[in-house]
């Protein structure tokens, strides 16, 4: 019973040796001491910040952040980052964090590398509501940490915004995406009119999915989900098929389609992806690969959107995904696509 004990507190040890050591690193060197120095008066001054997990004091202005999961959200607000997270290969946000000099930790394993956030020194950390409570507890021990929900990004980026006093930048933000999904909704209606209907599906080596418009959580909050975007935003009309699913199951953003359900996928255009966000180059071959045998069949062939050449593949890594910048690319595709095809 010891020696479970030992490797149940071994993470927390790595972590708290992590601290010691960058911290004994720290103090090496005129410059770096006088660095500190100015970080240690810097966050003198704290803001007691609301969030997912309860409330935390933080620095009024912190200097270094690391992000968990929130790096769309951070790097909208231009906050500095020292490290963001990629989720698997040729993240969409990566060309971003390298012109930050932010370091980028893979997390392909879906679990955290606290040493490196302990290597970071952040004065602060801003992770993603889908960490657990004992994740939140290991990443406090690092730096002040605070929590919030990624799937309602217009509500987090306020809160976020208010917390690293980014408000204005948040508004900004809020009120750019207004702008493009205005100028979107203007450019499609006039290409294919206010009645043509929409599916978005997404791939995998081992199933189909068709996606619903929104969702509910466990607490009964309203979410986007990936496809909020297409039906809420730029309000454009989702099959019969989607409505009937959408009602028939409110806490479920998407739900596997069967071959024998896959013709009434009778939507005027359909976006398809395959893969997810994550994931490794063979992931996605593989996902792909079987994408590409599922076009061979009849049953695909005779779906309206592919007789009519209304049928688009758009990139998994940020349509599997949410955030301001996510949503501005899924905008794109939609108005490149759908204005192309009139």
């Amino acid at each position: 019973m010891k020696q479970l004990s030992w490797v149940k507190m071994l993470p927390l040890f790595v972590i708290m040796l992590c601290v010691i050591i960058t911290g004994c690193g720290a103090k090496t060197g005129t410059s770096q001491s006088s660095a500190t120095s100015n970080q240690q008066a810097d966050s003198a001054q704290t803001v007691s910040v609301e969030h997912v997990f309860g409330t935390t004091a933080i620095p009024v202005h912190p200097k270094r952040i690391a992000s968990y999961n929130l790096e769309d959200i951070l790097l909208s607000l231009q906050a500095p980052l020292v490290l963001g997270v990629s989720v698997g290969e040729n993240y969409y946000l990566e060309d971003r964090l390298k012109a930050q000099n932010a370091s980028i930790l893979n997390m392909d394993s879906g679990l955290a590398n606290l040493e490196a956030f302990a290597e970071a020194q952040p004065d602060l950390i801003v992770a993603s509501a889908t960490i657990d409570r004992t994740t939140y507890d290991q990443l406090s021990l690092i730096a002040p940490t605070i929590v919030y929900d990624r799937e309602d990004w217009k509500t987090s980026i306020v809160k976020i915004g208010k917390a690293l006093d980014l408000e204005d930048q948040a508004q900004q933000v809020i009120a750019d995406h207004n702008t493009q999904v205005q100028q979107a909704k203007k450019a499609i209606t006039t290409a294919v009119g206010s009645k043509a209907t929409i599916a978005f599906v997404r791939t995998t080596s081992k199933d189909i999915r068709l996606y619903l418009p929104g969702y509910k959580d466990r607490e009964g909050k309203e979410l986007p989900g990936y496809a909020g975007m297409l039906y809420n935003d730029l309000g454009l009309l989702p099959m019969p098929l989607v409505s009937q699913l959408h009602t028939e199951n409110p806490d479920k953003q998407n739900v596997n389609l069967s071959t024998e359900v896959l013709p009434e996928v009778t939507a005027d255009y359909v976006f398809v992806t395959s893969g997810s966000a994550g994931g490794t180059s063979e992931d996605l071959q593989k996902d792909q690969s079987q994408f590409a045998e599922l076009q061979k069949s009849p049953i695909w062939q005779a779906l309206p959107a592919v007789q009519h050449n209304h049928l688009y593949t758009v990139n998994a890594k940020y349509w599997i995904s949410t955030g301001p910048i996510a949503d501005q690319f899924k905008i794109k595709d939609a108005v490149q696509q759908l204005t192309s095809s009139s």
